[in-house]
């Protein structure tokens, strides 16, 4: 039986002589893997379908368990994102993050969206912004949710120096102190990518940084998963800086 599916590629894995398997986020079925036959053979027609960030309308043919791709058609490759080590590395947290977050075939549109707009902004944009944007609307997505509103204790505009509780996902003001302290940068990033009007020029690079290090440490916290592309980026981000 065949069936088509709107997905995004989150991982590869080599397999046999000449195949792979894939892991793809998709938009009717959720997360699914399928076998990609012949496509590490030289000029192999649907070598583009397992390749990163690949966005395609794909056909698979299902035996029991088991899918198998038989058709691919381009949405969006991202390219951009192949130019830039940055960039790269960060595409690869988007995908990452989805395959931490999702349980096989739970279907998820809204993450799907997200994540196939996130990868387009980066093209052209500050990957820090919106990878950290993503992370957060991936957490609340997935029932981690950040409330940024407010301290959790007092109700207070958090505000300067602010302190984030981890094991309950929340932060406080100086009066409160309750958790790990978070810089007055760290929590300014954290507010504009989550949605509020900001000015570029405001956000630091060591506050972008410091934004990735705290959902990094909630991610593992809530879930006990890290992935591996958010610490090379993480090295990226710092070097540059």
């Amino acid at each position: 039986m065949e069936s088509k599916v709107d997905a995004l590629v989150l991982r590869t894995a080599n397999y046999g002589e000449s195949d792979k398997m894939i892991t793809l986020f998709s938009l009717q079925k959720g997360k699914i893997s399928a076998a990609a036959k012949g496509v590490r053979k030289a000029k192999a027609k649907l070598a583009f379908a397992a390749q990163p960030f690949c966005f395609a309308e794909y056909v698979l043919a299902a035996r029991g368990e088991r899918n198998t791709v038989v058709s691919a058609s381009l949405t969006d490759g991202f390219y951009p994102l192949r130019e830039d080590i940055s960039k790269f590395y960060a595409g690869a947290c988007v995908t990452g993050l989805c395959d931490a977050l999702l349980l096989d075939g739970i279907v998820n549109e809204e993450l799907f969206l997200r994540a196939v707009s996130a990868l387009k902004d980066m093209c052209a944009g500050d990957e820090a912004t919106v990878l950290i944007g993503f992370f957060i609307h991936a957490l609340a997505l997935s029932g981690y949710g950040l409330d940024l509103s407010a301290c959790a204790g007092c109700g207070a505009v958090l505000e300067g120096r602010v302190y984030f509780d981890a094991a309950d996902g929340c932060f406080y003001c100086r009066d409160c102190a309750r958790g790990a302290g978070v810089s007055e940068s760290t929590i300014r990033v954290l507010k504009c990518c989550a949605g509020e009007p900001y000015e570029p020029a405001l956000l630091s690079r060591e506050g972008k940084a410091r934004a990735v290090k705290l959902l990094c440490a909630y991610l593992r916290d809530k879930t006990g998963s890290s992935v591996k592309a958010l610490d090379e980026y993480l090295e990226l981000l710092l070097a540059d800086g």
